[in-house]
């Protein structure tokens, strides 16, 4: 499931964060970037969805 399906399926409830972290392990794994940098880029998506007012940027 997509962070986006997620969203409009489950709003910002406790699936839709479980899916986030689901898909920053899975950057993390894929593109080998440091947890920042994909935390602070997760955020920024977040942020833009909606799921979150403001994002927190580590």
């Amino acid at each position: 499931m997509s962070l986006h399906d997620a969203y409009l399926e489950n709003g910002c409830g406790p699936v839709f964060w479980q899916v986030y972290q689901e898909l920053q392990i899975t950057a993390l794994k894929r593109t080998g970037d440091s947890c920042v940098k994909v935390a602070n880029e997760m955020a920024r998506i977040a942020e833009k969805m909606g799921a979150t007012r403001n994002a927190l940027f580590v």
